[in-house]
């Protein structure tokens, strides 16, 4: 009966889990890069990494972005954390014209690296949401802290 009631409770969290239309989720990456890429404008970075990102440090994790203000340049927004056992994780933004030579998209990967991680790929212009690549990450309970505080939905 334990797990009767065990295996039933897992199905009910599967059914009421979010569920995102491409829209909501292209809507959401759009969002996300707009608030995040306003906030980098406005804070004072701690440092730079070799003169290619700048930086800041928070308690749980470090926020790296390079952005600019003409629209043929690539940006990234990176928020970076290590796990105890010295993988990476990491949410990384990356608005570009390379992933798909002659469009600007932008494109998210939520996860740890090399390998462990999904991205969400969008139109930067037409908000087309263009697919997604990857698995859903397993996160631990400090990186879902860290998304919750930040804003970053995890569909």
């Amino acid at each position: 009966m334990k797990k009767f009631i065990f295996l039933f409770a897992i199905v009910l969290s599967q059914v009421f889990t979010p569920l995102y239309s491409q829209d909501q989720k292209a809507e959401t990456l759009k969002s996300e890069w707009n608030r995040f890429r306003n906030e980098v404008e406005t804070i004072n970075p701690d440092g730079d990494i070799g003169g290619y990102m700048l930086y800041r440090d928070y308690q749980d994790m470090t926020l790296l972005w390079r952005t600019s203000f003409d629209p043929n340049e690539n940006e990234v927004i990176r928020f970076f954390m290590k796990r105890d056992d010295g993988t990476v994780f990491a949410v990384t933004y990356h608005k570009s014209d390379i992933i798909i030579p002659g469009r600007q998209v932008l494109r998210r990967f939520v996860g740890t690296e090399p390998t462990g991680w999904i991205n969400h790929t969008i139109d930067f212009e037409t908000n087309e949401y263009l697919g997604t690549q990857g698995q859903r990450p397993q996160l631990t309970s400090s990186e879902k802290s860290m998304m919750k505080k930040w804003g970053i939905k995890n569909f």
